[in-house]
């Protein structure tokens, strides 16, 4: 029996949108959602372009969320599901326009631009029995993450005392900033209308919190913060330093920030109990680093062994790290615009050359071992 795909319709996540290109790709990796109807622009020539580049039917191109909504509402095959990403000042009205449909949310983080939102999309999402809502926290996904919760829930670090985590960037990719370039470097970032009540904390802040409480299950009592902004004249929060106190007694630590000069990026966690201490940076996102109060520290690896967890969020076998799955997919994009272009242009995917020669070593090596001597290729 052929298994249902749900219809995904998108907001936001245009041309030249990164994040855009996350979702669109995260959405067929599992072959789970087929990509019928979206909302690519403000711009709506620009919008239906994409659409229909997209292979989205163009009468399922929009102009507006607000007319997708409306119009899909009243079609036979709707959407099941909108992805809403979008910046943090129009999360929560979208939202709430969908739900009102009776359509489920995937959002990019943060839930909402500010607290007052946040209340008013919580209280819609509850009054709608009939929709789910998720929030895409992709980094609480990494099946190491999810094997360190786990692990934390059976007690194996005991009682929760400390957690010190950090998430930081380089928003200026290393150039010197000032209020004739910050429009360029920073966009919409630097608008609080649409990026909400804090830069740094709604984009990274968001992120790095959302960790700390989904591993160690706790969340903040209180909180002494110290954030800081780009400068007098680009009116930007930038960093934050942040003493915490957690339930349960458990301390905190976070930092954040978008302009640490060399640390182009980073994102750590470290849970320390009475039993021990675990570790997790997103930079090397198979491994877990256990850390026993006493005896020797212990190196759990994705999929592997006494990760149990961990196998049943993993797309691929221990050995290969994660961005395996991007190697593949970026062969099968190079191969396709070969194909779709008439400009001869360098590419870089193997070929049958390469497939000739790895057949030749091969050949080679087996005479070789058999004849036990040197054989040319």
């Amino acid at each position: 029996m052929k298994s249902k795909k749900l219809k995904l319709g998108i907001i936001g996540g245009g041309p030249n949108s990164w994040i855009g290109h996350v979702h669109r790709i995260a959405a067929r990796f599992d072959d789970k959602y087929i990509l019928v109807a979206g909302v690519f622009s403000r711009n709506s020539k620009k919008s239906i372009s994409f659409g229909k580049s997209l292979g989205i039917d163009p009468q399922r191109c929009y102009s507006n969320y607000s007319e997708m909504a409306d119009k899909e509402n009243k079609l036979r095959n709707k959407i099941d599901v909108v992805s809403i990403m979008t910046p943090p000042g129009s999360h929560q009205k979208i939202a709430e326009k969908f739900i009102d449909k009776n359509i489920h949310i995937i959002s990019d983080k943060p839930f909402a631009a500010n607290l007052r939102q946040a209340k008013s999309l919580f209280k819609k999402i509850k009054s709608n029995n009939k929709i789910k809502y998720a929030l895409t926290h992709n980094y609480s996904a990494y099946p190491m993450v999810r094997e360190a919760k786990t692990l934390v829930g059976k007690g194996k670090i005991g009682k929760i005392e400390y957690v010190n985590f950090e998430y930081i960037q380089d928003w200026s990719d290393g150039k010197k900033f000032n209020s004739i370039n910050a429009k360029k470097l920073f966009d919409w970032k630097l608008d609080p209308k649409i990026v909400g009540i804090s830069t740094v904390l709604n984009e990274l802040g968001s992120h790095g919190y959302h960790l700390a409480m989904y591993i160690s299950g706790l969340k903040a009592k209180k909180v002494f913060a110290d954030i800081s902004q780009t400068s007098k004249k680009i009116k930007m929060d930038n960093n934050a330093q942040i003493l915490i106190e957690f339930e349960k007694g458990a301390k905190g630590m976070f930092w954040t920030s978008t302009n640490t000069k060399g640390g182009v990026y980073g994102l750590r966690i470290r849970v320390f109990g009475t039993k021990g201490s675990m570790e997790w940076i997103q930079n090397e996102p198979g491994y877990l680093r256990l850390n026993p109060s006493k005896g020797a520290v212990k190196i759990l690896e994705r999929g592997f062994h006494d990760a149990k967890v961990s196998k049943n969020f993993s797309r691929i076998k221990y050995g290969h790290p994660e961005g395996y799955l991007d190697a593949f997919s970026n062969i099968y994009k190079e191969f396709a615009e070969s194909l779709l272009s008439n400009r001869s242009k360098k590419n870089f995917y193997p070929n049958e050359y390469e497939g000739l020669e790895t057949a030749k070593f091969i050949n080679a090596c087996k005479i070789s071992s058999k004849n036990k001597s040197w054989v040319k290729i």
